[in-house]
Parts: structure tokens; sequence; C-alpha cells
């Protein structure tokens, strides 16, 4: 009780604190998005305050980044890239996501401490928790994509095929009227070449995605680009097959794979209150009585 009277105290101290100095978004942050484009110099929303509970996370930003291995940040940032597109996890870093999965893991450790079993168990679902919400919305998007991308790649090919060459395909993709996940991507990349070369601009794009088919189709774009309108048709074709197949035989070892995917969901929903209602209690009280004697 004086733990919990203690962490209410504090808790109101800081919404006080909060209230009177409302934190803007982190300046540095800001600044390189604007540099990488994935932010407008002239947002509205650039000075925004931070939710309160982002304020409180803020001081572990900087242990943060000097200690997390540069696998984990980059994995996360691709998955952040991927979110965006369906609205969720924005203006979020991969510092901030780990700050936050810490936290949670943190906060409900000490709200469980009085069962130690059931407090690390605790502890850990809630780390895994956010990273869990955010590979889901990022794989949404991706699969999303993966499956357009043959048929916008067979677009292009018929566009070439009747005398348009491929950046005014590409740009005409980009502006169709049936918004796609492919089409709003193709948008960025256009918005990002700055007038320069756009299969250029596709490639980088695809290399900050981290997409490796988006890698593989930008490659080849260069290779058409740079042979000119001889073969662009057959190799754009070639290239959708290739997509179109990659795409079959993903989705076929996914249909295979579904059992070892639902293991995951069955333990979070199933085993896990399992161990927090019937069995963690009764190895609490089996591990009290081999202490007290």
């Amino acid at each position: 009780m004086p733990t919990a009277i203690a962490l209410l105290a504090a808790l109101f101290a800081m919404i006080a604190i909060y209230e009177m100095l409302p934190v803007a978004t982190s300046v540095r942050n800001r600044q390189f998005d604007v540099i990488r484009g994935a932010a407008s110099a002239d947002d509205p929303n650039a000075g925004r305050a931070l939710p309160f509970w982002r304020v409180i996370l803020l001081p572990l930003n900087p242990l943060l980044a000097a200690i997390l291995p540069a696998r984990l940040r980059e994995g996360v940032r691709q998955k952040l890239y991927w979110a965006n597109f369906s609205g969720s996890w924005l203006g979020w870093n991969e510092v901030e996501f780990w700050g936050v999965s810490l936290a949670a893991a943190a906060a409900t450790f000490v709200l469980l401490l009085k069962t130690p079993i059931v407090a690390v168990l605790g502890a850990l679902i809630a780390a895994i928790m956010p990273y869990i919400l955010l590979r889901n919305a990022a794989r949404k998007v991706e699969r999303s994509l993966v499956r357009e991308l043959p048929d916008a790649l067979y677009l292009i090919a018929l566009m070439t095929s009747v005398g348009i060459v491929l950046p005014d395909a590409l740009r005409r993709l980009a502006d169709a009227p049936h918004r796609s996940v492919f089409s709003n991507w193709l948008q960025i990349a256009l918005a990002r070449s700055h007038g320069g070369s756009l299969v250029a601009a596709i490639r980088a794009e695809a290399e900050l995605a981290g997409a490796p088919r988006l890698v593989a189709m930008a490659t080849k774009l260069e290779l058409i680009e740079t042979r000119g309108a001889s073969g662009s048709v057959d190799l754009l074709r070639a290239l959708a097959d290739d997509q179109a197949r990659e795409y079959r035989q993903e989705a076929e070892r996914r249909a295979k794979g579904i059992g070892s995917e639902l293991l995951f969901p069955i333990m979070i929903c199933f085993f896990f209150p399992y161990l927090f209602v019937v069995a963690a209690p009764l190895f609490a009280n089996i591990i009290q009585l081999f202490v007290t004697r």
C-alpha cells in the first residue's frame, strides 16, 4: 500500500509538471525526419506537445540510443516505416519504441511484484506486446504491397508497350485515381526524386524500406532504364512473372506454416492466462512452503 500511494503521488506530480511545462517534439528527431523526407518542413503539427506518457520516457532515449544493438534498431526502424503507411506509430523512432517496451515491462513487474513468478511472466508479455502490435501493422502493409506488385508491373509493361517511356509509366501509376499501397509508395519515391531520376529514387526508397523484393525490382528497373526502349517490355513482363511466382511460393509456404504461426497467439490467449489465474499462484504457494521450512 505505501508503494502504491507513493506511485500515485509521483504520477500526480509529473502530471502537474507536464501541464505547466509542456514538452515539444524533439527538435533533433524532427530535423532528421525533414532531411530524409519523412516529414514536411512546414508541417503544422511539427511543434505539437508529446502525450504525457511519452514525455515520461524521454530520459530513457539517450541511454537506449547508446546501448541498443544496431540490428535491433534497424529491424524496428523498417517495421515503423511500413506501419506508418497504415497510420499507426506515427512520429515514433526505434529508440522511443524500445523505450516504451522497457517501460511497460518495468511497470508490469512492479505492479505484480507481490507474486514474483507472475511478475516475471507479466513483464515478458508487456515487453513483447508493443513489438507484436508493430509487427502486425507492418506485415499487413507489406503483404498488401507484395500482392499488388505483380499486377502493377504488368500494367507498367503494358504502358511501355504502347510507347510510354518507363519514368512516365511510373508517374502515371503513382498518380492513378484508384489508390493502392504500391501507388502510394511510388508517390513517395516520386516526391523524393526532386526532379532527378525516378528509378534512382525508387532504388533509394527501397533500400530505406528494407524490402528485398522492392530492392530487386529497383535493380531491374535500373537495368531496363539503362537499356532504353529496346526489350524493355519483355524485361518488365519477366520481372512481373518473377514477382508473381515468388508471391505464390510465399503464399504456399505461409499456408503450410499456419500451424506454427497460430502457436504464439494460442500461448498468449490461453496458456499465459492459465498461468496467471491457476498455475502461478499454485507454484508460488508451493515455493513458499519450501522456503518457510
